[in-house]
């Protein structure tokens, strides 16, 4: 009986867990039994992983360039639109947020949190928006 993807999934995932070594040979031994196609098949994600390093951890480099774009760099006193920004406040994942000035409509200060490049992907973008009307209201 051929394995599921699940279980492909599941026995992958287990072995990326532990530290190369004879641990994980032990394990991919008794996880895929005499199976020698799921454990060749496991082996090779595994070094594939391995060779991708932290290839997709962050952004694409050099994507400013392919575009034609310069990367902006948010600093205090930069304006962007009606807003200057005043000091950083907090960082995550995705993005950054700044404690920035408006002076038009009205004169206030506000949180102004900026998507980080490469982020701004269609459910980062939804997120964004779900967590803007919820501090709308």
């Amino acid at each position: 009986m051929e394995p599921t993807l699940k279980q492909i999934e599941e026995i992958y995932h287990t072995a990326l867990g532990q530290a190369p070594g004879p641990a994980r040979v032990a394990y991919l031994r008794g996880a895929c039994g005499a199976n020698t196609a799921l454990h060749a098949q496991i082996e090779a994600l595994l070094q594939a992983n391995e060779q991708a390093g932290e290839f997709l951890e962050g952004p694409p480099s050099g994507l400013d360039v392919a575009l034609g774009i310069s990367p902006v760099q948010e600093t205090p006193g930069t304006v962007i639109g009606r807003y200057k920004l005043l000091e950083k406040i907090g960082e995550g994942g995705m993005a950054v947020v700044y404690m920035a000035e408006q002076e038009q409509p009205i004169r206030r200060k506000v949180a102004l949190k900026i998507i980080k490049l490469g982020m701004d992907t269609r459910q980062v973008i939804a997120r964004f928006e779900a967590e803007r009307q919820a501090l709308a209201l």
